[in-house]
């Protein structure tokens, strides 16, 4: 009697046993949010598109908000989980009044922006008294612009006048039709710049601006509850950011898929520029927030007080590192 009592639990326990694996087997579906579609977010395209996130048990859909403020207002009322963005100072006096916000990743931690100018002008000196385009005042285009010509020997406060010409269509178009005599182009933008003979006079890259443009964020409140999860898409995206940098043929038709482009040529300068500017290990970059808490300590005292270390949480990163996890997905190229 003991016998058969005991076959009908036995294989009850072993579907739940069944059950149980299957279920951890099966990815988490989970949600991260972009701010945009720009040049260097690609990689987290690329890193859905060759599977390191379900090899990591997540099923990550890449949800588009209209710009950075809704992207982060999704964060912290809990609609999403992660998001691609987070640096600028709308996240970071966010983050000053209490709302959890934290950067986890840096992946691309300078401004991917370059000053282009008219073919005649041959050096810095010759575009003292000219016209430069950015956005608007107080974006992130006035700032880099602002960075370069201070890179290049100019006070943009005296040498050049500044205008508020619009987005990057608009620059480009002041540019060509000769209201300036320069604008600040984005990569991969840029390779239109070329194509019509304008000259790259600097590159905020290369002249050392450091700032966190595009970055991982997510709340302190996520770490806590599930940082497994926080841990297995780092891990999974740090994948993807080695097969983008080691894998140039296979990358480049995956950025033209995203950025929606018909140009191999300015898939090819997007892959060039932000392949070159990605850190294989994005852990988040402290200088960067100095950078932004910097602009804002003249509005903000509360900011002008704070230690950039409060604003990002490095610990994920810096394990991936000290295993030898990162290290590893080179070492196999």
């Amino acid at each position: 009697m003991f016998y058969f009592r005991f076959i009908p639990w036995a294989l009850v326990f072993a579907a739940r046993l069944w059950s149980a694996a299957a279920l951890a087997q099966t990815p988490r579906k989970f949600i991260c949010g972009l701010a945009g579609n720009g040049g260097g977010v690609d990689l987290l395209y690329v890193t859905k598109k060759i599977g390191a996130f379900k090899r990591h048990g997540l099923d990550v859909d890449l949800v588009l908000f209209q710009g950075g403020s809704q992207a982060l207002q999704a964060l912290i009322a809990g609609d999403v989980k992660m998001i691609s963005g987070g640096g600028g100072s709308a996240a970071q006096q966010a983050r000053l009044k209490g709302a959890g916000n934290v950067l986890v990743a840096t992946y691309t931690p300078t401004m991917p922006y370059s000053l282009y100018v008219n073919p005649r002008i041959k050096s810095a000196k010759d575009l003292k008294g000219g016209k430069l385009a950015v956005s608007r005042f107080g974006s992130s285009s006035e700032f880099a612009a602002r960075f370069m010509l201070k890179g290049i020997g100019l006070d943009p406060a005296k040498d050049v006048t500044l205008l508020q010409i619009g987005n990057q269509h608009g620059r480009f178009s002041a540019l060509v039709g000769g209201v300036v005599d320069g604008a600040v182009i984005d990569s991969p933008n840029t390779v239109l710049a070329k194509r019509q003979g304008f000259v790259q006079l600097a590159d905020a890259s290369a002249l050392g601006l450091v700032y966190p443009h595009n970055n991982l964020a997510t709340t302190e409140v996520f770490i806590r509850t599930e940082p497994e999860t926080v841990r297995a898409f780092l891990r999974a995206f740090v994948e993807g950011i080695a097969f983008y940098k080691t894998s140039r043929s296979e990358a480049v038709p995956l950025i033209k898929e995203f950025l929606r482009l018909s140009d191999d040529g300015i898939a090819e300068e997007s892959y060039d520029y932000f392949s070159r500017i990605t850190p294989a290990k994005p852990y988040p970059s402290v200088e960067g927030i100095r950078a932004v808490l910097g602009e804002m300590a003249a509005s903000s005292p509360e900011a002008k007080a704070a230690k950039p270390e409060q604003f990002v949480d490095a610990t994920f990163v810096k394990a991936l590192d000290e295993s030898g996890f990162i290290d590893k997905l080179y070492r196999k190229n």
